[in-house]
């Protein structure tokens, strides 16, 4: 993802930054501001951070975080998440038969699973791991 030049980060913070400023200078009392101000402010968060959105604009950060979508942390990202393995490679001894072992396994749904097993085969293992995650 191609980062934007600085220049235009700020040109289009300081052009919101104006339209909070002469907001607030016309309006007599301490007020609610627009949705129109907020959903402005939000879609900055988005785009360049929580925190440089909330100093330029003279919001409370906290409100401002508020009122972002719940898939957003308000933290620009620059890569995709990969996703977790789906398959590991479980090495025994020779025979096959493994003699004491550890698994820990965490479901796609978030469930977990910890086994504590002596003398069971690796192939015995692999199913029963297949059988948890629902594979």
């Amino acid at each position: 993802m191609a980062q934007e030049p600085m220049g235009s980060v700020v040109d289009e913070l300081e052009q919101v930054r104006r339209r909070f400023e002469e907001f607030r200078k016309g309006r007599p009392s301490r007020g609610r501001l627009p949705e129109g101000l907020w959903k402005e402010a939000v879609a900055l968060a988005q785009r360049y951070g929580l925190n440089p959105t909330a100093q330029a604009l003279g919001l409370d950060y906290s409100r401002l975080k508020k009122r972002l979508p719940a898939t957003s942390s308000g933290r620009v990202t620059r890569q995709k998440k990969e996703d977790p393995p789906t398959f590991v490679e479980l090495i025994g001894n020779r025979s096959g038969m493994l003699t004491e072992c550890q698994v820990e396994v965490e479901s796609g749904h978030g469930a977990k699973l910890r086994l504590e097993l002596r003398g069971i085969g690796a192939a015995e293992l692999a199913s029963l791991i297949r059988a948890f995650v629902g594979q």
